[in-house]
């Protein structure tokens, strides 16, 4: 099991622990050379190796591979060291987009973590530099941008208008990647100003564009990029969700790391959670959140508007257990105790993170409404809904289904493939037919800007109900 912060980053064979099946397992098996290998590859006499990053607004991701024999040999992920300058791309935009220095100072850190996991991967395989021969790259727009030295500026103003969209091709030295100098270093394509190369991986990755029926591909993060494909016809946007389900915004939100509650359930009145490595509980992070708001929701203290309920004003059957003493009015307003503390500040959910996921949840089922709206189809239709990304890997179904979240279907239909940008920009790295592919991909897609259609608002402000 790979794991940053202690838990899995979808990036490693099927252990059990993860929700829902990884159907890019032989993919990302690090022991076996995979049976899905791409049909173009071929060994040489000569032991050549490779690095597949997938460079995530949270999260940092290498891959070293033995090109010979087509072989993963060791991941490894580290926090992206940007998030000083800003949870979100948007914060991070607004750091640097004026200032030349600031511009340099944001990107030497991506570059630097990228050497520094370099630097780990080599000397844990002991591998020589100078036979790294190629480097594979996908991020989200502003990722990508920053990373191959463009300003994203113009991504935080309408129309979003990105400098590159296609496939990018470097020296090592350009970049200053601690690597052979003339090594190869190629940057998957974006497809809009908010759509990124990492959709463009995972799209490749889950060959949704080869699926039968109508499917649809949600990676869900600060933006929450979805994409949708019916015979042949493949659509993507991009819907501003904000970090709620990355834990900021939220009152006492926090990422996904030690003492995070991720599992709420609350039975007979009495609220049962788990945290990261079993840990005393100091915050919550995004899947406790959904989970948490899903047992508030079947138990009557939330209602369909998202107003969080005082005891006196639940209709039906009393509140058992506890309950009623969990739910009360804070120094914030209006809250639900998930952990009473005694020496410190009990640790609640307040009616305004509750609006800060209504807000995102609500983007984010507005985004596949309106993609549905280009194809004149509904929800009930949709044969297969992907659900990429680490975060999805932990979402539980009935709760995403419960708050929004997740389309109103049939829980079957749904399936998690972890960190499938990761596998597209593997795939990549060995092969030059995938290297077409992605590049094809990116070029039969249409973009919607959300921001344009006329129907957004409506369908937003519908879609933030529970």
């Amino acid at each position: 099991m790979e794991t940053v912060n202690n838990r899995c980053i979808g990036n490693c064979s099927s252990c059990g622990k993860c929700k829902g099946a990884n159907i890019l397992d032989e993919m990302n098996n690090r022991k076996t050379k995979p049976s899905f290998m791409p049909d173009d590859f071929t060994a040489d006499e000569m032991e050549k190796y490779g690095i597949s990053f997938d460079i995530g607004t949270t999260t940092v991701v290498g891959n070293l591979w033995n090109l010979k024999k087509g072989i993963s040999l060791q991941i490894v992920a580290k926090t992206n060291p940007q998030n000083i300058f800003g949870a979100d791309v948007i914060s991070r935009i607004n750091y640097c987009e004026d200032n030349p220095i600031k511009f340099i100072k944001i990107r030497d850190k991506i570059i630097d973590c990228l050497n520094e996991i370099i630097e780990e991967l080599l000397i844990g395989n002991q591998v020589d530099k100078q036979n790294i021969v190629k480097i594979t790259v996908v991020g989200n727009t502003t990722m990508s941008h920053i990373f191959a030295g463009f300003n994203p500026k113009p991504l935080a103003r309408s129309p979003f208008t990105p400098a590159f969209t296609g496939e990018k091709e470097f020296k090592a030295y350009e970049l200053r990647l601690n690597i052979n100098p003339e090594t190869n270093v190629i940057l998957l394509p974006n497809i809009a100003g908010h759509v990124g190369s990492d959709i463009t991986g995972g799209v490749l990755a889950t060959r949704l564009e080869k699926l039968n029926g109508m499917n649809l591909y949600i990676d869900i993060g600060t933006n929450g990029e979805i994409v949708l494909t019916k015979d042949y016809k493949t659509y993507a946007c991009s819907t501003a969700a904000g970090p709620a389900f990355e834990g900021a915004a939220i009152y006492q939100g926090m990422r996904a790391a030690s003492g995070a509650i991720e599992s709420i359930q609350i039975k007979n009145g009495t609220v049962f959670f788990k945290t990261i490595d079993k840990s005393e509980p100091v915050g919550i992070c995004g899947s406790g959140l959904i989970e948490a708001l899903s047992e508030m929701i079947k138990n009557g203290m939330i209602n369909k508007t998202g107003r969080l309920l005082l005891p006196g004003e639940i209709k039906g059957e009393p509140l058992k257990g506890d309950l009623p003493l969990r739910l009360r009015v804070g120094p914030k307003g209006r809250e639900f105790v998930l952990v009473f503390k005694e020496n410190t500040e009990d640790i609640v959910i307040t009616q305004m993170d509750i609006r800060e996921v209504q807000l995102a949840k609500g983007a984010i089922y507005a985004g596949i409404k309106l993609m549905l709206s280009e194809l004149h189809e509904e929800i009930e239709n949709i044969d297969r809904v992907i659900i990429a990304g680490a975060f999805g890997t932990y979402i539980d179904k009935d709760s995403g289904l419960t708050i929004g979240i997740l389309p109103n279907i049939s829980p079957d239909k749904i399936t998690f493939v972890g960190n499938a940008a990761g596998t597209g920009s593997s795939l990549v790295l060995l092969s030059e037919k995938e290297r077409n592919r992605a590049n094809k991909i990116v070029s039969n897609i249409e973009h919607l800007e959300l921001a344009t259609c006329k129907n957004f608002q409506e369908e937003y402000l519908k879609a933030m109900s529970f």
